[in-house]
This record gives structure tokens, sequence and C-alpha cells, in this order.
């Protein structure tokens, strides 16, 4: 991840209505979105999404867009999930209790900490509190292959472009079964939404990028239920056929080597010689979150 930022500046800016990761954009002199930009915007916007569902039309939106979304995974087989760059939890919120077999576990992540931290909150009050939250970014997921039977993003992919492939290969590495993708769509979209997608550095391609990874495109159409019409989705489903895999367990990895970790206090370790914070119940998994702890497990008396 690249460096920081002075958070005092960004929030100044985005209260005054500035858009942050173009800001950052000009800033690191970059034509895309970079992670750290990604980061902080959504981590400055913490919260914002929880709001909006004071408003009673675009909380009939977001429940419109769940029943949807329910729709297209209503067919597939899934005893597992895992809900990429979850953000706040309010589409999973609304999805999970219009699902006619909700999966046995639940996990999801997000690139911010804060969105995180609202999302366990809100989760909680809707008797969700069993769907496991860590942060992780969507290009290093702290899951072994297989992992879950489904992998689902809900506008995740969305601010990503120009990393397209990267992001898509590591989705399809955790996916057992199915990768389900609600994205912004630059072939079915408007005009409106190319100008958007074109403006704001969105991803694009993303069916001919699957296509060439050797991925089974079994769906690709128009979403439907988008709460911006000038951001206009399309449903992508892969069906991996059956893979092998520890869908069973999905526990979670070391994002920096794959190896299983382990619960101690107030973090959880691996014998790779590193430990990762858990701040109020919520794994810390990015890559940069990583402390060296080489005898940590000796000391503790851990396996």
């Amino acid at each position: 991840m690249g460096g920081r930022h002075d958070v005092r500046e960004l929030l100044a800016l985005y209260r005054a209505g500035k858009n942050i990761t173009e800001h950052l954009r000009a800033v690191e002199g970059a034509a895309t979105n970079s992670e750290t930009a990604i980061l902080y915007a959504y981590d400055l916007q913490a919260g914002s999404y929880v709001r909006a569902l004071d408003d009673p039309g675009y909380a009939a939106g977001k429940r419109a867009a769940a029943g949807r979304i329910a729709e297209v995974l209503a067919p597939l087989r899934i005893d597992s999930m895992l809900d990429a760059g979850t953000g706040e939890a309010t589409t999973l919120a609304e999805l999970l209790p219009r699902l006619a077999r909700p999966p046995g576990r639940v996990l999801a992540f997000d690139l911010s900490l804060s969105r995180l931290l609202f999302a366990r909150r809100f989760l909680d009050a809707r008797d969700l509190a069993r769907v496991e939250l860590f942060t992780a970014a969507l290009e290093n997921i702290p899951l072994a292959d297989a992992a879950v039977d489904l992998v689902l993003t809900v506008h995740v992919c969305e601010p990503n472009g120009g990393r397209e492939r990267e992001i898509l290969t590591e989705l399809l590495r955790v996916a057992r079964r199915y990768l389900v993708l609600i994205e912004p769509s630059y072939e079915l979209g408007s005009d409106a939404t190319r100008e958007r997608i074109d403006k704001h550095g969105y991803v694009r391609g993303l069916p001919e990028h699957l296509r060439a990874l050797g991925a089974n495109v079994v769906c690709h159409e128009r979403f439907g239920a988008d709460l911006n019409p000038s951001n206009q989705a399309a449903v992508l489903v892969v069906d991996q056929g059956e893979r092998d895999g520890a869908a069973a367990a999905a526990a979670l990895v070391s994002p920096l080597t794959g190896m299983p970790l382990f619960r101690a206090d107030g973090c959880l370790y691996s014998r790779d010689g590193f430990a990762f914070p858990v701040i109020a119940g919520i794994p810390c998994l990015l890559a940069d979150n990583a402390v060296l702890a080489t005898h940590l497990a000796d000391l503790l008396g851990e396996p």
C-alpha cells in the first residue's frame, strides 16, 4: 500500500464536498485509483451508508437491490459465502433474510476498519451477529484456495480500474463454486454510465477479463435494480464446478504467507512470525497491519 496522507486535510476536503479519490489521484500523479486512495476515501465516508437508510426512498431501493441479488443466488448451492468489500453491510443485512436457504457460514471483509465498525453495529441490531468480519484487500484475501462456496461483490471492484485482472484472479482463487459480481457495466450500461466509469476510473471489461482467465461465465445481464440510474450494473455469474477446497473450515490465514492464523490475546498470529491486531473484535488482516513477533507463539505456549 502507498504512503500516508494527512487525515485532517482530507477530512476537511471531504466535508467540503471534494471527491477524495479524484483528489488523491492528482496528489499521487496517478491515472487510476490506488488502493491507498480507495482506503482513505471510504474510511472518511464511513457511516454515510447507514445514515442514508434514513431516506425512505433510498431504503426501498436498497431492499429492491437485495431482492434482486437473492433472485440471482436462489438456484446456487451455497453452504458458505464471502461478501467481499461489504462496506457497512447494508446490502448483506438486507440480503441474508431474503435467502430461502441462508448459508451456514457467512464471512465479510472490507478495506476500511471504520466501515466494518459501523457494519458490526448494523448487523448486530438485525440479529446477524454470526457474520464474521475482518479487514482485507481485494487483491490479497486472507483465506485458503476454494475456501467458500460463493464469493459475492456488489459495487466493490468498481473503483479499481486498471487492476481488474489481479482482483478477479484473487476472487476466483477463493471461490469454491461460484463468483457473483454486481458491478458497473461499460458493455451494458447507458451513455451516462460509461461517462461515469471513464470519469472515476472504474473497472471495465470484466466479462472479457474473466474469460481470458478461463472462467466459465454462465450469466451476463443487466442488474436492473440500480440505486443510481447513472451507474448501471451488470450481473456476472461464474460457475467453477466443484473445486476441492476448505469450504467447511474457511479459516483465516496470514495475508503474507497463507499460513494458518491462531487466536491470542488481542491478536491473531501465525508461525510465519507475524501477528495481526484484533480491534473491537475485528481482525485487521491487511498486509500492512502485520507486526513482527517471531517468539509470540513460544511465549504464549500456543500451537
